[in-house]
């Protein structure tokens, strides 16, 4: 039981789960910021007696074109499905060198048996 342990909570496992884990949030939440976008725009202010018609400087006003809980939601689900996949190609690029670090191993591993074989 405590070799099990060892082999699956080393240093180098929760490295690359803390950095997907990080990346996939990250850029989830940069990603979910950004959708909101596709929900607003700015005008600026119409000429009017509060701006002495035009005078004083125009100010910039965002308008939504969706209620801010629609905004959230789709925000959130955009940010999810973003997170899932950056964790997803952090898991495939792992892998797929992991993987390859194993083939490695078994050719070296099979080229040493070959050798011990002819002495």
């Amino acid at each position: 039981m405590t070799h099990y342990i060892k082999e699956t909570f080393t240093l180098h496992k929760f490295k690359r789960l803390i950095i997907g884990e990080t990346v996939g949030k990250f850029f989830s939440f940069l990603i979910g910021l950004l959708s909101i976008n596709l929900f607003t725009y700015n005008v600026l202010e119409r000429k009017d007696f509060h701006n002495l018609f035009g005078l004083l400087p125009r100010k910039e006003i965002v308008v939504h074109t969706a209620p801010h809980w629609v905004e959230l939601l789709f925000a959130a689900v955009i940010g999810f499905v973003v997170m899932e996949l950056f964790y997803f190609l952090i898991q495939l690029i792992n892998t797929r060198w992991m993987w390859e670090r194993s083939k490695r191993s078994y050719i070296s591993f099979k080229g040493k048996m070959k050798r011990k074989q002819i002495d």
